[in-house]
């Protein structure tokens, strides 16, 4: 028998060459981005080749990475599943105060200038121990976000406290991550973060004035210069803070001078481009086309930086996700998140805090029960991306999954539609691949000189 005739390719499977290696990814699957020899990479591009007592190990290795299928077996099409819910995410927005004054900033209410109470903090806590319990949550990730958080240290210093005591002591594994716009870090913070183990994420939006343009007090001076300084101290204290990046028309000339600077210092970052919920989505076309530009020019410098160990990847690009599962929605919101403010009302996300509220801390159900329930985006609850309209037949939609619901409604008019960026996502995964693939290749080519 033809081994085409009893095997086939996986569907979705996309390949690469560089530096003499194969690559191949199959979007969803578990296990992410594959390092391959030429040769195997050649069998999988075209399995009529196959050379009987030569080929045997690599056809196997094609069938156990989920690159090829027996033909008379279906693909297997995974679906959201509620009961196999192990963990959940909280976005805990704390104050609506800022030190700042970005202008694409999508807190509403900024007159409301009262934090959390304490009050309000013990229902958060109350109610994630009945989520835990009722769903046998394993894992929860709190991201403590505002306003700007750190103008609230008793309130993060007592949470914290009570989450170890609460959670932590007893076994369930909580991720603090703490969004910051960086400029009142202090030794106070460096040992707080330290102690409880939180993820630190800052954002920067480019160096000196590309930052200052989109990032400025209330006094109309820039943040860069005491936003850099803090950043120095976090990796002076052992601390490597996880950036974020909102690219917009502002400081898209300045995302190459960031990304290099990025990269030279070795910092893990994330590149998002700006979100205008108002929906007024003009000119958004000829925009992506500058960030294509501005991101091609970045990941060439990444791909060097690798190549001569300078750099190792660590970097997401918007909504796209390479790692080793299915990404049936961009976000985990109408499933498995939701966003708590600071008066207790909990919203299906953070940037849609200006929308009727899908619960209250003091309601009956659980936060998931919440989540699933929610009637913001109605067509959420019972679609993920592989039912979206042009994203069910797209070969990357397991890897984006259709980009946020809460853009694409505001440009299409619903949730269940491609994201506008549609382009930029295809055009820059299998960019994003390919570094992975460089860093697999540096890996690999390491140990086989650590062992001769």
């Amino acid at each position: 028998m033809n081994i085409a005739d009893q095997y086939m390719r996986v569907e979705t499977c996309y390949t690469g060459e560089i530096d003499n290696y194969g690559y191949a990814f199959v979007p969803g699957s578990a296990k992410g981005v594959v390092l391959l020899d030429k040769r195997t990479k050649n069998l999988l591009d075209n399995l009529s080749s196959f050379h009987s007592g030569k080929d045997e190990q690599r056809l196997q290795l094609l069938l156990q990475n989920g690159l090829i299928r027996y033909c008379d077996t279906p693909p297997r099409s995974p679906a959201l599943n509620k009961a196999t819910i192990k963990s959940m995410s909280t976005w805990l927005h704390i104050t609506n105060s800022c030190n700042l004054d970005c202008g694409y900033c999508y807190i509403v209410g900024k007159k409301d200038k009262q934090p959390m109470p304490l009050s309000v903090v013990k229902s958060y806590l109350d109610k994630l121990e009945n989520t835990i319990r009722v769903h046998q949550l394993e894992s929860v990730q709190i991201r403590i976000a505002g306003g700007e958080p750190t103008m609230q240290k008793k309130l993060v210093a007592y949470l914290a406290e009570e989450v170890r005591a609460r959670f932590i002591e007893k076994g369930v594994r909580i991720q603090l991550i703490l969004l910051t716009n960086g400029t009142l870090l202090n030794p106070w913070w460096i040992q707080l973060i330290k102690s409880h183990f939180m993820k630190l994420c800052i954002s920067l939006d480019g160096m000196e004035e590309w930052h200052d343009l989109q990032r400025f007090f209330k006094n109309g001076l820039g943040s860069f210069g005491k936003v850099h300084q803090n950043i120095n101290l976090c990796l002076e204290k052992g601390i490597k803070p996880n950036i974020l990046t909102t690219i917009t028309e502002n400081n898209i000339s300045g995302i190459s001078q960031l990304g290099k600077y990025l990269i030279d210092s070795n910092l893990p970052f994330r590149l998002g481009v700006y979100r205008d919920n108002s929906g007024n989505f003009d000119g958004y076309e000829s925009f992506i086309e500058k960030v294509l530009d501005a991101l091609n020019d970045c990941y060439n410098y990444y791909a060097c930086a690798i190549r001569e160990r300078r750099a190792t990847f660590n970097h997401q690009l918007a909504d796209i996700h390479l790692n080793k599962r299915p990404h049936l929605r961009s976000c985990n919101i109408g499933y498995s998140g939701v966003t708590v403010d600071h008066t207790g009302n909990v919203f299906l996300c953070q940037a849609g805090m200006d929308r009727k509220p899908i619960g209250n801390l003091r309601d009956q159900s659980t936060l998931l029960q919440m989540a699933w329930s929610q009637e913001t985006l109605p067509e959420l609850r019972e679609k993920n991306v592989l039912n979206y309209r042009n994203c069910h037949t797209c070969q990357w939609a397991l890897a984006c999954g259709g980009g946020c619901p809460i853009v694409n409604a505001s440009v299409n008019g619903a949730a269940d539609i491609a994201s506008p960026y549609c382009k930029l996502i295809k055009t820059m995964i299998p960019r994003l691949i390919e570094l992975k693939a460089l860093q697999f290749i540096q890996k690999y080519v390491t140990l086989k000189n650590e062992r001769r």
